[in-house]
């Protein structure tokens, strides 16, 4: 065991083999890469990087695998005896996944997601369609260097016989890769929700870490209890048939009903004080934004496109090409940073617009907020039209929408974003019954004290905000109305 002093859990202690992985050049990448983005101009405390939330997320995963082996030993007693040894022989494979899960990051996390869609959907910039706008991918395409570096420092496969094929499946989940026997597909599905689901160590770290490095208290709970009444479904035959509802998933015992609703108000808290601070998405939407104009100006490109900074793709990383690599290892928060500064004063030529948001992110005068609207019907379609749905699935509603995207590519400093939420229902997580030795999801159980919790896991955050310049107020004005406008077609259709 290796132990790493950190502020959010004392010591973060990672396998010995999985510690040589820490010291490869893709995990330490994650240094230069903030957790939250531009949230440090408001939050100052919140120069965190994803480096110090990855051997967070994998001491957790350490912690929690530990106490499901013996509350499923305990539980499930003889039915739950194979797969609580196969979760503890997992254990290993399990913590690197978790070290390894955010490696796809581009620079400033999720708000360099947004730009990409902005070049690509607004600006239609060449090259940039087949960049993904989500961060797994390029995680999953540098799968192959970490599997090399972790069987070089002799971590070996539990699952298949190669060590990639187990990554991929704890990472990605879906239909099991490999035809083995049910416990190992059991147990890779375990860890996938463990590692990717609504209650999971990416959030038992990030939510406490977020909190602690921004001064606050709303993401702050008992992790310690909550690891302590979370156990594994392991399969169930009811006359042969397997129980698909409950099998192979992550429960929390009865009496840990509090600490879960804890955590999750301590997620929604996050969500609606913190990283949808008002201020805070300002600076992220005008650092998604400036990515998009200078993908529009050319000064980001794909991988060949000849730019200050190049962006490659995901095959190519996963093909191991070389001048791929070295394009990634330099794509980080300080290199952006140093193409922001160059255009900002004119080092680097770019358009006016583009000069303006990088003066913007680096004197910190962000955009007025001109309005929020909380409707979720509004938002879910607003997002399916970025995501490029078709004309037939958005209906009436697309020349509203096109009209607010010709209002962004003809003024970029007009930005309308549906602020991002990360809000997992929990609807299908177990809750395990000690005294009936059963499990009943969130979503159908009608215990009384659970209807609060089923509640809880519901919360959800559904905004799209206007941002610009004062000088910019007429143009927002006509957005907000247009947004309006859109809001009222969709009431209208809801009658029909």
């Amino acid at each position: 065991m290796k132990s790493f002093k950190d502020p959010v859990h004392g010591y973060n202690d990672i396998c010995s083999r999985v510690a040589k992985v820490v010291d490869a050049w893709f995990v330490q990448r994650l240094r230069w890469i903030r957790q939250t983005a531009q949230a440090y101009l408001v939050y100052h405390g919140m120069e965190h990087s994803r480096f110090n939330h990855s051997l967070g997320a994998a001491h957790l995963a350490r912690e929690v695998l530990a106490s499901i082996v013996g509350n499923t030993r305990l539980y499930y007693r003889g039915s739950g005896s194979d797969v609580a040894s196969a979760l503890e022989a997992a254990a290993e494979v399990f913590q690197l996944a978790a070290l390894v899960h955010d490696l796809g990051h581009l620079p400033f996390s999720h708000s360099s997601e947004v730009g990409i869609l902005d070049a690509r959907l607004i600006y239609r910039v060449e090259g940039f369609e087949a960049i993904p706008a989500k961060h797994e991918e390029y995680t999953y395409s540098l799968l192959p260097l970490v599997a090399a570096e972790a069987e070089e420092a002799g971590i070996e496969p539990v699952f298949s016989n190669s060590l990639l094929t187990d990554l991929e499946y704890i990472l990605r989940g879906g239909p099991s890769p490999f035809h083995g026997p049910a416990t190992a597909w059991c147990v890779s599905n375990i860890l996938h929700k463990l590692v990717a689901s609504g209650l999971d160590v990416d959030r038992m770290d990030y939510l406490l870490r977020d909190s602690i490095y921004a001064g606050v208290r709303y993401g702050v709970y008992d992790v310690d209890r909550l690891i302590r009444v979370l156990l594994a479904t392991p399969l169930i035959l009811h006359d042969g048939v397997v129980d698909e509802r409950h099998a192979c998933n992550i429960a929390v015992l009865d009496k840990g009903v509090s600490i879960l609703e804890t955590f999750l108000l301590a997620r929604f808290y996050m969500f609606s004080e913190v990283y949808l601070h008002r201020v805070v998405e300002a600076y992220n939407s005008i650092h998604a934004r400036l990515l998009g104009v200078l993908a529009r100006d050319g000064v980001v490109t794909a991988m060949g496109g000849g730019g200050a900074v190049e962006i490659p793709l995901p095959g190519e990383i996963r093909d191991g090409r070389q001048e791929a690599l070295e394009a990634w290892k330099q794509l980080d928060d300080n290199t952006m940073t140093l193409v922001y500064r160059q255009v900002a004063y004119g080092k680097l030529r770019a358009s006016q617009e583009a000069q303006r948001l990088a003066q913007m992110l680096l004197e910190r005068r962000h955009m007025r907020t001109y309005r929020v609207v909380e409707d979720k019907q509004l938002w879910a379609l607003y997002r399916s039209y970025l995501d490029s749905r078709t004309p037939e699935e958005l209906g009436e509603a697309k020349p509203l929408l096109d009209e607010l995207l010709e209002m962004q590519r003809d003024n970029p400093l007009l930005i309308i974003r549906p602020l991002r939420v990360d809000l997992v229902s929990l609807e299908e997580i177990g809750i395990y019954n000690r005294a009936e030795a059963r499990v009943s999801s969130l979503g159908e159980a009608k215990e009384k004290e659970l209807t609060r919790l089923r509640k809880l896991a519901e919360l959800g955050l559904y905004r799209i905000a206007v941002f610009a310049p004062r000088s910019q107020e007429e143009e927002a004005e006509r957005a907000v109305k247009l947004l309006n406008q859109l809001r009222q077609l969709l009431r209208q259709l809801q009658k029909r």
